[in-house]
């Protein structure tokens, strides 16, 4: 029995932890007032959400290390061009995204950025302006970083349940399929 390609352990725990922090941060985002009165307040919970930001920016920065030193499988067909393209293209903005918005996060704020208690990382100080630039930012690549996810989850379920491929498998452990 032949192999379906297979991303590496290093790649899917990679993809998997980005996952779940981003899955964390959003749920924290669109429920703060709920969420702020489990985690010891809005503070708290800023800290909380700042600092997974910067997790998942230097996670997405050690993916993109990853990718380039051991490349990716191929899970498409070869001749199914105009999903390879669309694939690729979404998996790039994907993490451009995971890196803009983290960063524009940091910069929108005039406050220190304090990671998990432990570091401070000091505003940068700009004019006012540059502050709501960076803010405006920051929520449109949120909105379209959710949009993408969403695509990016849609066509994993649509190459499982209609197409019947091997392309979800390709990020889950092989041991679930033996």
């Amino acid at each position: 029995m032949k192999k379906s390609p297979q991303y590496s352990v290093k790649q899917k725990t990679i993809h998997w932890l980005t996952a779940i922090l981003v899955f964390i941060i959003i749920v924290f985002s669109l429920m703060r007032t709920s969420v702020a009165q489990y985690v010891g307040g809005m503070g708290t919970l800023f800290t909380i959400h700042k600092s997974f930001g910067v997790m998942i920016f230097f996670i997405t920065l050690w993916r993109i290390y990853v990718i380039i030193k051991q490349g990716v499988p191929e899970v498409l067909p070869k001749d199914e061009r105009l999903q390879r393209i669309v694939s690729k293209s979404v998996q790039g903005i994907l993490y451009l995204l995971l890196l803009i918005l983290p960063l524009s996060g940091y910069l929108m704020s005039s406050r220190p950025l304090n990671f998990l208690g432990i570091i401070s990382i000091p505003a940068i100080e700009m004019p006012n302006t540059f502050y709501g630039f960076f803010h405006s930012v920051h929520i449109i690549t949120a909105y379209a970083l959710i949009a993408l996810i969403a695509l990016h989850m849609f066509a994993a379920l649509y190459h499982h349940f209609w197409v019947k491929d091997k392309v979800l498998k390709s990020m889950l452990p092989e041991r679930w399929f033996d």
